[in-house]
């Protein structure tokens, strides 16, 4: 669902013809047929933006028929976990849930939701899953409404389709057999993506997919390694190792007198403005970490982060905590869009995408290119975007463009060497093997290079504002020049490879 496999992941399709061979049943349930939906056994074709209604529904038929894996269910999922009594969901509450704070519009207060717990702080449990305040109960009647009817007038497919999907999964899987359902872009894409991918993993967890052989959600992601580049993280609100990017209080912009919250996650600290600071690095752990569970080792992680950004000498007191931006609100690209429509943002890097003409309302996105002050596009050839100035779909008046662009040739595939993260997420190394021609280099290249010259530029300035640039460790120098290679610069891209593994900084010690 949500995905043309065959056509955009033809790599990894080739595992499902496989499949397909030894007798694997392929289902694809799309708006629009394509070679996946010809090389499928069925081809249900549905409304775009339906597949909460065909996955609500699935779900609400295996929880009504009890065609759930009952011994998986009650062993490997909360479903028997019971709820706090104050609980109140969707259909009591018109269409939202109890903890609504209607004045800032989120979910401040969550507590209903959360589980009722023994003396040790361990979730009480009814194994026969017949509590109404256990989980399994909750979905039961969350997902009554989600009926084989609203199927047919929601999603345009017939109930007789539909129940030939149900019966499918339910036949392949359980004790003795599995289901893989793999997504894309087409739900991702989506404003309501986070729903969908979560209905979908409710209607795994049920069937005993998850966490077993054949089984799981298959990510397939939008171009090669992209998953990769969310690791490392290139998002906005993410930190290395999936840590969430510091956030500044609430603030008001000085041409609005309105306020905008920098984020979502975290607690409140200020009840007059409902503000959450993480200014300082005690701030950030209070806020961001957890209690318990892997997140409760925020606090190792983040100083581990710092120590191998800022150096384990830099004599502040928080690490260096307090040179790492802050983000003020929503800083993702289609926000970012709009901001450097309006003028306020003045520089661009773009490296590996091609936003006037892959993005979003790529007009818009071409306007907006026209208002920077400079750009700076590292791509193997001229795409649109580097080009937006003299040539468009539209006509382009260069006279009235200011945007000073910057052309960088780049390396390809296998002229670097890196990482590269697969669909399955299978993570491996590729090895160089030829330099690139002329002046192109890696992407590597260019931000180590960019970064050591920045260095250079601020080793003597005595501005609070440059000490970030100076603390930072950039020694990533390729001790070793190869000697068939004649790109000179070259980062070691092993060197960041051990940074993003980790290492120690001091031999560890037994008393630890």
């Amino acid at each position: 669902m949500g995905s043309n496999m065959a056509e955009a992941h033809p790599i990894a399709f080739a595992n499902v013809v496989k499949a397909k061979e030894r007798g694997a049943q392929v289902i694809h349930v799309d708006p629009h047929f394509s070679r996946t939906s010809a090389l499928a056994n069925l081809f249900i074709p549905t409304r775009a933006g339906s597949d909460i209604v065909f996955l609500g529904a699935i779900i609400h038929y295996l929880l009504e028929n009890n065609a759930y894996f009952s011994d998986y269910v009650v062993n490997y999922t909360n479903a028997p976990m019971l709820i706090r009594p104050d609980y109140q969901d969707a259909e009591e509450l018109e269409g939202i849930f109890s903890g609504y704070d209607a004045d800032t519009a989120t979910y401040s207060d969550q507590s209903s939701w959360d589980y009722q717990r023994d003396e040790q702080g361990q979730p009480l449990m009814d194994v026969t899953l017949q509590d109404p305040h256990c989980v399994f109960q909750i979905m039961r009647h969350h997902f009554a409404r989600y009926t084989p009817e609203m199927v047919e007038n929601s999603c345009g497919v017939s109930q007789e389709q539909w129940m030939q999907v149900v019966q499918a999964l339910v036949a392949n899987s359980g004790r003795e057999r599995t289901t893989a359902l793999c997504y894309a872009v087409g739900w991702t894409q989506q404003t309501k993506g986070v729903q969908i991918i979560r209905a979908a993993a409710i209607m795994q967890l049920l069937l005993g997919n998850i966490g077993r052989p054949g089984g799981g959600i298959l990510a397939l992601r939008g171009h090669a390694s992209i998953q990769g580049s969310t690791d490392v993280p290139t998002l906005y609100d993410l930190l290395s190792g999936y840590m969430p990017q510091p956030a500044a209080q609430l603030v008001k912009r000085p041409d609005t007198e309105s306020s905008q919250s920098a984020t979502t996650w975290g607690k409140r600290v200020d009840e007059k403005t409902n503000a959450l600071s993480q200014q300082t690095l005690q701030e950030y752990i209070d806020t961001a970490g957890q209690k318990l569970g892997w997140w409760s080792n925020i606090p190792s992680y983040i100083v581990s982060l710092l120590t191998a950004w800022y150096g384990d000498t830099t004599g502040e007191k928080d690490y260096g905590y307090h040179w790492l931006p802050k983000i003020i609100g929503d800083h993702s690209h289609l926000v970012t869009s709009y901001e450097m429509l309006d003028g306020k943002v003045k520089g661009y890097f773009v490296f590996g995408q091609n936003p006037a003409a892959g993005s979003t309302d790529a007009r818009m996105q071409r306007k907006a290119l026209a208002q920077l002050d400079w750009m700076v596009v590292a791509d193997l050839y001229e795409v649109e975007t580097a080009a937006f100035w003299y040539k468009g779909p539209e006509p382009v008046d260069s006279s009235k463009i200011k945007t000073e662009v910057f052309l960088m040739p780049a390396a390809a595939s296998t002229e670097k060497e890196g990482s590269f993260t697969n669909t399955q997420r299978l993570l491996q190394w590729r090895d160089k093997a030829i330099d690139p021609p002329g002046n192109a280099r890696s992407d590597l290249w260019f931000v180590f290079q960019l970064g050591k010259r920045l260095k250079e530029l601020y080793a003597d300035s005595k501005e609070p504002r440059d000490r970030p640039i100076q603390a930072l460790t950039w020694d990533y120098e390729m001790k070793e020049q190869e000697p068939d290679f004649h790109i000179q610069g070259e980062p070691d891209a092993l060197l960041v490879l051990k940074e993003v593994n980790g290492y120690y900084v001091h031999p560890p010690t037994s008393e630890k």
